[in-house]
């Protein structure tokens, strides 16, 4: 897959097993991951995504795996359940969790301080 205007130049690698990746569920990956690349202003290199439907395991069990390349060890996170959306939100919260334990707020700096912003700037 090529990469996404929205992940400025991010290499991204969706890889779906199983099935067949609709467009909706694609879209919903690329949400995801542009709401991780908020929460996180440091150098993104690459953001390898597997989603994989295991017809052979209770209910059609799905599973999802989202490495994230960053520098130093890459943040891996997954999740199997059985809704494609619930499993992408609970792995981007997990590399979330993990991005501020291992780089904290330093490389957060073009977040806004709540106390440096001026209400009259929002209207």
């Amino acid at each position: 897959m090529q990469p996404d205007q929205n992940l400025d130049n991010v290499r991204l690698d969706i890889e779906a097993v199983g099935f067949t990746l609709d467009d909706d569920l694609q879209a919903s990956v690329l949400d995801s991951l542009t709401k991780l690349q908020r929460f996180y202003k440091g150098d993104v290199i690459t953001a390898e995504v597997y989603l994989k439907l295991e017809p052979n395991q209770r209910n059609n069990e799905k599973h999802v795996g989202i490495k994230y390349g960053v520098p130093g060890n890459d943040v891996y996170a997954d999740d199997s359940g059985d809704d494609w959306y619930g499993l992408l939100n609970n792995v981007v919260a997990k590399l979330q969790r993990q991005l501020e334990k291992r780089f904290g707020n330093h490389t957060n700096a073009n977040r806004g301080n709540i106390d440096e912003i001026d209400p009259a700037d929002l209207a």
